[in-house]
Parts: structure tokens; C-alpha cells; sequence
């Protein structure tokens, strides 16, 4: 093999061991967008089709939700498993940025290219997306792919007819089905093709037939995009061709008089998503003509949106927004997102403008697709992920930038001088928008907590302690009193672990996993009283605080579990909120629920019941694989297991209870009631 197919090969299992290490982290919180496509993707496999977008504020475009629903069809339902497909689209993505840069065909550098794929490949930007339920990552993938087939049918020569036209055009419409953004940009492409087939500009206009071939692309990818269209057409009382979002961001984001939660009630009770979208345009209209200057006050924050590394939810994969991302983490996208994101930035319009200065085809291809996304987010709104429109124009040439840095006086000084002042006004407007205080008080932040992490791991807790009370020093969070407390529990400080986990409630009510270590250490401490109140939060819900225990604690050993009393978090997993059943206070299971007893334990009873309609019901339970079957009714029955011996003297082992489960009215799906469990 030659030795650039190494390089390649090695770059991409370095991109997949990335994502892999970051997908591998316990299963995020959906965020933004993902909420949206989740639901929708779920309706799709369930046979509802696009029901959600008759109760929703705009009309989606469909191709991410499809491939979406395929993924979770693929993983059989398992949301953490349907984000493989996602991945290896990733990891493609790596292998797109380098041919991409093999395309534009202006250096035989090799490195260049590497260095293309390999910035593509550590970018945190891309890593993080790669296991987000997003659509950039498929955007990318589609969108990539046909660019690098256009800048291929270039390099041998624009010859027609050529395949490569027609495969780029349904591409091109793929991508458009994925998210609209490029579709006005079609008319741009089929006017560059035009040229490219001519040879110069002034020859098109003599021979204005190769203007055909261009036109031949967008008929291409103007059919991949008719039948969503056709069904549009044929559901709603005028047509959509792809898409509602813009209706929508005229009038959300130039300045309405009405509130964001307004907006939304107003335009979910319209169910048909073209009269939504045409009352959404009236109201952006209406509000334009009142003040016509909104569209000028908004360019400035909008044009620094475009530069600024925002720091959003879905910036890293948290099983909560709410937590601390883990120092590393923070410290890595420092160095891998903030900076190399304006290295990027800088670079690649540098050396963009410099190359389009001297008529080099695929750059001005790509400074027209820069103007073109600059100019829409100016006039609609700017967001940080949408950067993922723009990379795969940035990065080939930000590497390009970079390697030549030593052969600046070797450059045309006229087009380094237009690349130098566009590099600036890029680079001075990532400066002004980047998030300074959030970048100081999280990084200080982090450098502390790891001098913790580390010094508790060689279990050295005074050195820890001290270094996690100056993270809180620096800047005060949840996570920072309870890694504090976790810390002078293991020194058997209760009190002071008791204190700092108050603070953890105290300084985010809304945020769990505070109330699951407290309300384990009142327990264990015997407060009961303290503790049940505690597992009764406000702002919380008890399934939550239910999963997260079990997740999170290892609780002392019980005899007996009151199913449902308040303090039986940590022992159950699979279980619901507690309810009034049958005059107990006790807990439906889901299809497979599991039970933690003391390890020395010889015998289980548990109070059971198939308080469910279709009584009596068959079940398992289920000890280190060997599982006895059970019959229930609608009464109450002590349910008696005995359990093999084990060889440790303390702690926890578990029991599995598995139950054809019954549609509940609510929706859940449930198995059979646990009312106590009893261990000798």
C-alpha cells in the first residue's frame, strides 16, 4: 500500500476511537433538536407518520428523521445503540475533508490533505455531533460527498456527458431533504458549473449551451426533492416544498412584540403547517414594515454568532445540562473546539480569499458558498452548530494556509493582502464574540477539579479536599459539592459530605443527582425522616431520581424494602413511581424489573400482585441466570425465591423479575406490583 493510503487509514481509526471513547460515556440527555427528531423518528416506526408536525411550529425537512427512524429500527429501539450509524457517518466525513482536498487539485502536497483529514477527525465540534441525534452530521456527509464530486468532474477535465454530474445533483438533493439551507445556492452551483464547462466567464456567454449541464445538476436534485414535495402537495391545502423554518425564523427572530412561549402556543394550534407557515410569514411582514431597521440592528449580532464558539447543550454529551462537563473534557475543548475552531476560521478565509483572488475555480466555489451562508444568517439568525454548513470549506484550505505560513513572501502580494484583512475582520470578531468569562471561571474550574481527581485517586483525600474547595473557590456548581462531598465521605466526614450535598440542592434546585446522594446519606445515617423528604423534590420527578439512584449509589444492604415507602431508591431498577395500589403503597415494574438484597441472603419473599385487567399473568424471576417461573392474580401472594450461596460476606446482589408487560391507559407499559421485599 502506498504510504498515503497509511496515513489516511491510520487518521480514520484515530476519528473512530474518538467518537467511540465519547459515545461510550453514559447515555446524554436529548437537547434541542434531538427532542424534535427523536419523536418524530419514534411516530415513524410506530406507524404515524408525520403526525407530530400537525401539533408543532414548523414543518421539518424529512431525510434526517428517516434515517433516524432506520437507525433506531436497526438498534431495535436501543436510543444509545441507534447512535452508531450516526458515528460511522463521522467517520466517513474524515475521509470526505481529505478527497475533498484532493479535489481542489491546487497543490501535490500530500501533507495537505492529511492535515485536512486529520483536523476534521479531532475537531470536538464534529466528535460531539457524531453521537448527537442531529442532522449536521448526515448534512455534511451528503453535502461533502457532492462538492468533492463537482471539484472531481473539474479536475478530469468537465467533460460531458459525465456521471459524476448526476450523482452530485441527487447528492445535492439529498442534502437539501436533510436541511434547506443550500437550496437557493442551487441556482449559484448550475451558474459555476456553467463556467467551469466554458472554460472562462466570456466563453459562456458565447456558448451559453454548457449552461445545460449545470442545469441538468439541479433537475437532478430537484427530482430527488419532488415527491417530498408531491406529499406535501397532496397533505396540506397549499404545498411546502420542503420545509417550514424560515416562515417561522421571520417572525421569531426580528424582534416580536410577542414572547418565544407565545410564539410557539400560537402556531402549534394551527395544524396545518402551510397555514402555519403563511400566518408566520405575515407576521414577520408585518413587523419588518412597522420597523424596517430590525433587519439592520441584527446584523451585528448575527454576523458575530456566525464566529462565536457558543456554549450550548449540545457543546458536549452530559447525562444532564445541568452538570459540569469532566475536566478533561473542558480542558480538551479549550484547545480542540474554541481554538482550533478560529485556527480554522482564520485560516481557511485566508487562504479562501487568496485563491479565489486568483481565479482558482473551487475556492470561488467555496467563497461564494461562505457568502452565500453569511449572508442568510445575517438576515435570518446565527447559531454556533450551524458552523457545520461551512467546514467543509474552512478546514481544506485552513490547512492550506497553515503549511505555507513559511513561504509567505513567495505569494502574490495583491491576493495576501485581500486574504490577510478578510483573516483579520474573521479573526477580530471570533475574538469579541468568544465567551471569555465562561472559557476563565470553567477552565480554573477544571485545573483544580483534575488535581482533585487525581490526588483522591492515590488516595490522598486532604490534598483532594482541599483542591476541590478551590474549584468551588473559583466558581461554584453542583457537581463541585458533591465531588467535595463524595471526597469527606470517603474520609468519613458524614456531616461535612451532608453539608456539601445541601449545597449541591441548594445552588440548583432543578438539577437531580443532589438529591440522590443526600437523601443515601440521610438513610444510611438513619435520619429516615430526612431522608423520605428529600426524595420527595419539588422540581425533580421520582422515575428520575429512581434511575438515577440505581445508577449512581451503592446503598447499604437492607432486610427488608418497603416497596414504594420513600426510601427504596438505589435497590430498584425497572420500576415506576410509587402509587397507591390495593391499599398498599407499592410500584408497577416494566417488562424487567431488578431488586438489590444483601449478598449473604438465603431466601427472598416478595408481595406481589397482576393488578392488571388480563389476570392472571406469567412471569420469571430470574438468580445469576437460573429463573423459576411464577403465575399471578389479582391478589396479593408472597412470592418465595431461595438464592444460592455466594463466597462474599457483604454487600449487594441482585434479583430479575421479567413480565409480559400490558399496555397500561396512561401509556406505560407495565408488568406486575412489588409491595415488599424480605430477605433472610
Amino acid at each position: 500500500m502506498k504510504r498515503d493510503t497509511w496515513w489516511i487509514i491510520g487518521i480514520l481509526v484515530l476519528a473512530a476511537l474518538i467518537r467511540i471513547a465519547l459515545w461510550l460515556q453514559p447515555l446524554h440527555l436529548p437537547a434541542n433538536d434531538e427532542v424534535e427528531y427523536l419523536t418524530v423518528a419514534r411516530d415513524l416506526l410506530s406507524g404515524k407518520g408525520w403526525s407530530f408536525y400537525e401539533r408543532y411550529h414548523w414543518l421539518r425537512a424529512p431525510l434526517y428523521p428517516l434515517w433516524l427512524a432506520g437507525s433506531l429500527w436497526l438498534a431495535g429501539g436501543n436510543v444509545w445503540l441507534a447512535a452508531l450509524p450516526n458515528i460511522a457517518l463521522s467517520v466517513l466525513n474524515v475521509y470526505l475533508a481529505y478527497r475533498l482536498s484532493q479535489a481542489i487539485g491546487d497543490t501535490l502536497n500530500p501533507v495537505v490533505h492529511r492535515l485536512t483529514a486529520f483536523i476534521t477527525a479531532i475537531l470536538l465540534t464534529n466528535t460531539t455531533f457524531a453521537a448527537l441525534y442531529m442532522s449536521e452530521t448526515l448534512f455534511t456527509t451528503l453535502f461533502s460527498a457532492a462538492l468533492w464530486l463537482l471539484l472531481a468532474w473539474r479536475q478530469r477535465g468537465a467533460r460531458w456527458p459525465d456521471r459524476r454530474i448526476f450523482v452530485a445533483g441527487g447528492l445535492w438533493g439529498l442534502a437539501l431533504l436533510t436541511r434547506s439551507m443550500p437550496l437557493y445556492f442551487t441556482l449559484v452551483v448550475v451558474g459555476w458549473i456553467g463556467v467551469v464547462a466554458a472554460g472562462h466567464w466570456r466563453t459562456l456567454l458565447r456558448r451559453p449551451a454548457t449552461i445545460l449541464i449545470g442545469v441538468v445538476f439541479a433537475i437532478t436534485a430537484l427530482a430527488v426533492v419532488a415527491p417530498w414535495t408531491i406529499r406535501n402537495c397532496l397533505s396540506y391545502r397549499s404545498c411546502i416544498l420542503i420545509e417550514t423554518g424560515l416562515s417561522y425564523n421571520l417572525w421569531a427572530f426580528n424582534e416580536p412584540r410577542e414572547d418565544m412561549a407565545t410564539i410557539f402556543r400560537v402556531l402549534e394550534n394551527i395544524p396545518d403547517p402551510a397555514e402555519r407557515a403563511a400566518y408566520a410569514t405575515a407576521r414577520g411582514l408585518e413587523r419588518l414594515r412597522e420597523d424596517p431597521a430590525i433587519m439592520v440592528r441584527k446584523l451585528w449580532p448575527n454576523w458575530l454568532a456566525i464566529w462565536r464558539v457558543k456554549a450550548i447543550q449540545d457543546r458536549f454529551l452530559l447525562t444532564d445540562y445541568r452538570a459540569d462537563p469532566p475536566p478533561l473534557l473542558f480542558l480538551a475543548a479549550l484547545m480542540f473546539d474554541d481554538l482550533l475552531y478560529g485556527c480554522i476560521a482564520v485560516g481557511g478565509v485566508a487562504a479562501m480569499v487568496y485563491a479565489a483572488t486568483r481565479k482558482r475555480a473551487p475556492a470561488i466555489l467555496f467563497v461564494l458558498w461562505l457568502s452565500y451562508f453569511i449572508a442568510v444568517s445575517l438576515v435570518t439568525h446565527g447559531e454556533g452548530r450551524y458552523r457545520h454548513f461551512i467546514f467543509c470549506a474552512l478546514i481544506p484550505y485552513a490547512a492550506r494556509a497553515w503549511l505555507e505560513l513559511p513561504n509567505l513572501r513567495r505569494l502574490s502580494r495583491p491576493a495576501l493582502t485581500g486574504g490577510m484583512v478578510a483573516a483579520a475582520i474573521v479573526g477580530l470578531s471570533a475574538l469579541i464574540a468568544y465567551h471569555w468569562e465562561y472559557a476563565w471561571y470553567g477552565g480554573g474550574r477544571s485545573v483544580w477539579r483534575l488535581q482533585g481527581d487525581l490526588a483522591r485517586a492515590t488516595g490522598d483525600l486532604s490534598r483532594a479536599i482541599a483542591a476541590y474547595r478551590q474549584a468551588l473557590a473559583v466558581q461554584p456548581t453542583p457537581d463541585g459539592y458533591l465531588v467535595l462531598g463524595h471526597a469527606l465521605r470517603a474520609q468519613g466526614d458524614s456531616d461535612g459530605a451532608v453539608a456539601a450535598y445541601r449545597a449541591a440542592v441548594r445552588s440548583n434546585i432543578l438539577y437531580p443527582l443532589p438529591y440522590v446522594y443526600l437523601g443515601d446519606i440521610l438513610r444510611e445515617q438513619g435520619d429516615e425522616s430526612a431522608a423520605r423528604q428529600n426524595y420527595r423534590p419539588q422540581y425533580v420527578s421520582e422515575q428520575t431520581l429512581l434511575d438515577l439512584a440505581w445508577r449512581e449509589t451503592s446503598p447499604v444492604a437492607q432486610p427488608v424494602i418497603d416497596v414504594g415507602g420513600g426510601l427504596d431508591f438505589g435497590y430498584l431498577h425497572g420500576f415506576y413511581p410509587a402509587e397507591a395500589l390495593a391499599g398498599s403503597s407499592a410500584r408497577w415494574t416494566g417488562a424487567v424489573a431488578r431488586i438489590r438484597l444483601p449478598a449473604t441472603a438465603r431466601m427472598v419473599r416478595l408481595r406481589v400482585a397482576a393488578l392488571r385487567p388480563d389476570a392472571p399473568v406469567e412471569g420469571y424471576v430470574c438468580v445469576e441466570g437460573d429463573c423459576q417461573a411464577f403465575r399471578l392474580g389479582i391478589a396479593w401472594r408472597w412470592l418465595i425465591v431461595p438464592l444460592p450461596p455466594v463466597t462474599m460476606g457483604e454487600g449487594l446482589r441482585e434479583i430479575e423479575l421479567r413480565v409480559v408487560p400490558w399496555a397500561a391507559p396512561d401509556g406505560r407499559a407495565v408488568g406486575m406490583v412489588v409491595d415488599v421485599v424480605e430477605t433472610r
